[in-house]
């Protein structure tokens, strides 16, 4: 925690309205502290992983939902306007 509040003063120094977790705090706990502790959390991180694999799961079947008919009209407009525009070269080239 002291270390946190260290870096989050340091941040306020440079910027007053800062806010949320300096960047700095992440990139400590990434680099330093997660790997001299996470034997200790071991299994709390594989069912962390396994909730988020769940949760892309969910968010992958939402996106297809939600823009897979919109990804199809756009490729078919494309393949329409590719046809079209093979037609109209096509045509120049009879010409």
């Amino acid at each position: 925690m002291d270390r946190l509040l260290a870096e989050r003063d340091a941040a306020l120094e440079v910027d007053p309205t800062f806010s949320g977790m300096p960047q700095s705090f992440i990139d400590w706990t990434w680099h330093t502290w997660l790997p001299s502790h996470l034997h200790r959390y071991e299994k709390q991180v594989e069912a962390h992983m396994l909730y988020l694999d769940s949760k892309i799961g969910t968010l992958n079947s939402e996106l297809e939902k939600r823009v897979g008919g919109v990804l199809d009209d756009r490729d078919a407009a494309a393949d329409l306007r590719d046809r079209l525009q093979r037609e109209l070269d096509a045509r120049e080239m009879a010409s």
